[in-house]
Formats: structure tokens, sequence, C-alpha cells
């Protein structure tokens, strides 16, 4: 006779509670941050609004997948930087 099967129950450990609010925060002000892409120099290459750029990097992962990975692992090799800037205090 062969033995009943058992369920097992698995629970996520990690606490991703900073990840949410750090990924909320940039959802909250992406149209007034701005994001550079610069070379290895630093000197800046492109600037865009944190919205565009995402908007952008998800068309290109969606429609071209492998050429998105190709840039952006060419991107590492030359040392391209991408910083995001925070947004201006508010005045009050």
């Amino acid at each position: 006779m062969a033995p009943e099967p058992t369920a097992v129950r698995c629970r996520l450990v990690a606490n991703v509670s900073p990840v949410n609010k750090t990924f909320s925060n940039l959802f909250e002000t992406a149209m007034e941050r701005t994001v550079t892409i610069g070379g290895p120099d630093g000197s800046p290459a492109v600037k865009l609004k944190l919205i565009h750029a995402a908007a952008a990097a998800a068309a290109g992962v969606v429609l071209a997948p492998r050429l998105t990975a190709i840039a952006a692992i060419a991107a590492m090799i030359k040392g391209v930087t991408v910083t995001i800037d925070a947004p201006a205090p508010e005045e009050g």
C-alpha cells in the first residue's frame, strides 16, 4: 500500500518592505526625477525624465529582448554610468 501524499507549505522569509518603499518612492516622484546616462569619464550623454526612461526600457525589453540584453552587457563593459537624480526639495 502506497503512503498518502503530504502537502508542503513554503513561506517567503525575506523582508521586502524596504524594497517596496523604495520603488513606491520612485514611482511617486517619477515625473520630477531625471535619469542621466553618461560615459566612463562622467560626462553626461543623455538626460531623460525617469518616466520616459522607464517606458523606453520596458519597450526595449518587450520588443527586442536580445538586443536589449546585448546593449546592457556592452554598457557594463564600456563603463557607462546611469544615475537617477533626486527631485528638487519642495519649497514651503
